[in-house]
């Protein structure tokens, strides 16, 4: 699989929501933050984290921008067919679903946590919420 080793200083994007795939990352030191619409969702910071990943596997363009949080070094992966990668980086593919895994729990977290807080979201014995 071609890999490359790649620096990125503090503040520098590594990559633009709505761009196109291709490759993927993966942190091998430093921290990057990952924005949605200029909003701030999460820090990355622990190595092995696996980024980027999503525009290639759905086909769509990038859904978030990502930019270097202090000096970061990253192996940079041309993405390849899954089927692919299955084959010849099983272990990369193993990755890749922890990874998306992770992130759907927390998601799921989250909505779960906000349906508690907002009446929009709570049916109670069965009826629609009042509007």
């Amino acid at each position: 699989m071609p890999t490359e080793e790649v620096e990125f200083s503090h503040a520098a994007t590594i990559l633009r929501q709505g761009d196109t795939g291709g490759y993927f990352y993966v942190l091998l030191g430093g921290a990057v933050e990952v924005y949605k619409d200029e909003v701030l969702l999460t820090t990355m910071m622990f190595p092995g984290t696996i980024f980027g990943e999503m525009a290639d596997i759905i086909g769509k363009p990038r859904t978030c921008t990502v930019k270097a949080k202090g000096a970061v070094r990253l192996a940079k992966i041309k993405s390849q067919p899954l089927e692919q990668l299955m084959h010849e980086q099983p272990e990369i593919v193993t990755k890749i679903i922890k990874t998306l895994a992770t992130r759907l729990e927390r998601t799921t977290q989250l909505v779960s946590d906000y349906s508690k807080e907002s009446p929009m979201w709570t049916v109670e014995g069965g009826k629609k919420p009042k509007t």
